[in-house]
């Protein structure tokens, strides 16, 4: 188990002025989990990880992997602890001028030539480039490059696994073929991974738990689903919204699309599911049941953490009583309605 309490970390720009870049954070990581942290850019994400690692020492708080506290360590058995926590970066960090094989291979210690080899071939069969153990960075595609870094942190078999925006310079189809492969080795391994990113698909496809962080803190934790589907925070709003079509609304009704033109006594709203067990037919039953048109204008449901998240964003039409049935039956579903616009006000 990662635990970390009350880290803080701050950097001096000069004598009057300090950049808190992790302030008074505490989270805890379960051994096995896939956990994400996510922030815009200067969020304190990328600091806040290598604080596990000590890369960064903070300057107060704790940091306990398996009930061991990582500051109290001694040179000798900080090198040790950290030969069990592999890390991998957006730019692959790969040496040029050795093959892939010497790159895998760099960390490897006290182990004879020919164990040294194996070990490298196992990784890359592991990490599903066996093929590529002579050829050279310059060789490989940027999906190819980031397996090999990959192999590499996995060479001294290590128990943690902290990915640094590990998926930022590849395009979507190389980010999800590596993001499957992050989930192999978790399920293969058992490795703890960390995936630090600031890509809300990322962390919807890969990760159980999740933490956003913004100016230093952690302001909102918790499983995937309920982040994407019922989020507190108005920066977790502004991230879920990235990734989601029903935002494309409100430029629908900025450009006065026809799509959106209300008659009078029609209601616009957006339904967001907010439960992981939406598979009646709400449309269909609350049109039917209650005498109204509910005329579909975006919809955006997906699959996050094994459930469906998302929603709808219709337009209600009928008698307003009736419409008011409908919505307060899709509260009674745990689907949050949320009014955007109304003509029958």
């Amino acid at each position: 188990m990662i635990e970390l309490e009350h880290v803080v970390k701050n950097f001096h720009a000069d004598k009057n002025n300090s950049i808190h870049a992790v302030n008074d954070v505490s989270l805890k990581i379960n051994d096995g989990e896939i956990f994400g942290i996510i922030g815009f850019s200067g969020a304190g994400k990328s600091t806040l990880v290598r604080c596990i690692n000590l890369l960064e020492r903070p300057d107060s708080g704790s940091v306990k992997i398996d009930g061991v506290e990582m500051m109290n360590l001694k040179p000798r058995e900080l090198y040790k602890a950290r030969t069990k926590i592999g890390m991998i970066f957006q730019q692959f960090n790969l040496m040029p001028s050795r093959t892939v094989l010497q790159n895998v291979a760099y960390p490897l210690k006290n182990m004879t030539k020919e164990e040294i080899r194996a070990k490298v071939r196992e990784l890359l069969a592991l990490v599903d480039i066996p093929d590529k153990e002579n050829a050279y960075p310059s060789e490989l595609s940027g999906g190819q490059k980031q397996r090999v870094a990959i192999a590499r942190a996995l060479a001294n078999d290590p128990k943690i696994l902290l990915c640094d925006e590990a998926t930022s310079a590849l395009d979507p189809q190389t980010t999800g073929a590596i993001l499957q492969l992050l989930k192999d080795l978790n399920k293969k391994l058992g490795i703890t991974i960390v995936v630090i990113t600031h890509e809300m698909e990322v962390v919807k496809n890969i990760c159980r738990k999740a933490a956003v962080m913004h100016q230093g803190k952690i302001i909102e934790t918790g499983d995937v689903f309920t982040i994407f589907s019922d989020p507190q925070h108005q920066i977790t709003k502004n991230f879920v919204r990235t990734t989601s079509n029903l935002s494309k609304i409100e430029t629908l009704i900025n450009d006065n699309s026809p799509m959106v033109k209300l008659k009078p006594g029609e209601l616009m709203a957006r339904l967001v599911y907010i439960h992981a067990d939406v598979s009646e037919p709400l449309i269909s039953y609350a049109s039917r049941a209650f005498d109204v048109e509910i005329n579909i204008i975006l919809a955006d449901v997906e699959i996050v953490a094994g459930a469906m998240v998302g929603g709808t964003v219709v337009i209600f039409n009928g008698p307003r009583e009736n419409i008011n049935r409908a919505i307060e039956y899709y509260k009674s579903k745990d689907i949050r309605v949320e009014v955007i616009e109304d003509a029958g006000a």
